[in-house]
């Protein structure tokens, strides 16, 4: 849903009877600042409902930010995470959200080698084919698309597959501990990016654009409340299956709220699927493993 609304911020619609003018251009300034704008409603909202949702969150922060390999993992991986966001809002913004929100789900292609390198697993059959459908997916995404406009995406699924690498080393760290230091790494990063052009970026400012991105930091804050509940109840890998079905969730949504985005060709589409099938059957091939050991 956050992607749909920064879709909609950017190339106008209609959501949920609420009608979205668009803008003319939408940059990677643009991208930055909608970005802020959610950061100043999260961050607030994770420091109230952390103890809430796990209680010995304090010193589980004090203990990362005394273990300098932890503390450097977690400050890598917010930024990573920040240059993930930040392409898929500009993505988003110019492709529309049901094809940038897929091609970031191709962040598999570059994540799962990473992973069993550092690890030293062996790639077996079936991953080895998952590989293979989420690529062709991709591919299927790009045909119609010039490579120029599809590179804010493909770049936000590449540091998203680095901030999924880099925070498998700091695993020790509870995902609410983790993320709350990671946002604070985000707001600082997207602040000074902010403050290098202030008046480029105030002059395009209007009402609807800063509420919209105040909605967004409601909706993150949702969004988060329930995944780290999903956690809690069903666990990592399962919340990771139920999260893979977002592609075709987020190209469905995209198009009944009549984002006026670009229209999908059934060649995209049938790779959004692939995706889609590809992540959930990764998420469903760890799940298998981990039962298995225990």
């Amino acid at each position: 849903m956050i992607t749909v609304l920064v879709g909609g911020l950017s190339l106008g619609g209609n959501l949920f009877g609420i009608e979205l003018i668009g803008r003319n251009s939408f940059s990677f300034f643009n991208a930055n600042t909608l970005l802020w704008l959610q950061l100043v409603v999260l961050i607030p909202v994770l420091a109230v409902l952390a103890p809430q949702l796990y209680r010995p969150v304090w010193r589980d922060l004090g203990q990362s930010l005394r273990s300098t390999p932890q503390l450097f993992a977690l400050i890598g991986g917010g930024v990573f995470y920040f240059f993930a966001q930040v392409l898929l809002f500009q993505a988003a913004g110019t492709l529309g959200p049901a094809t940038a929100a897929p091609l970031l789900f191709a962040y598999p292609l570059l994540a799962v080698p990473l992973l069993w390198w550092i690890n030293g697993e062996r790639p077996n059959l079936l991953r080895g084919v998952v590989m293979l459908a989420i690529a062709m997916g991709a591919v299927l995404i790009l045909r119609p698309l010039s490579a120029a406009s599809a590179g804010a995406a493909l770049l936000s699924a590449v540091a998203f597959a680095l901030y999924i690498v880099t925070s498998s080393l700091s695993r020790q760290c509870h995902p609410i501990s983790a993320g709350i230091i990671q946002y604070c790494v985000m707001a600082i990063l997207s602040s000074t990016i902010l403050l290098l052009r202030p008046l480029g970026v105030t002059q395009d400012l209007t009402a609807q654009f800063i509420l919209g991105g105040l909605g967004l930091g409601a909706l993150a804050s949702l969004s988060h409340l329930f995944h780290y509940a999903g956690l809690r109840l069903m666990g990592g890998l399962r919340t990771a299956m139920m999260t893979a079905a977002t592609p075709l969730l987020i190209a469905l949504l995209a198009a009944l709220l009549s984002i006026n985005q670009p229209t999908l060709h059934m060649i995209q589409w049938a790779g959004i699927v692939l995706i889609t099938l590809g992540g959930m059957t990764l998420a469903r091939d760890r799940l298998s493993r981990q039962e298995q050991t225990t």
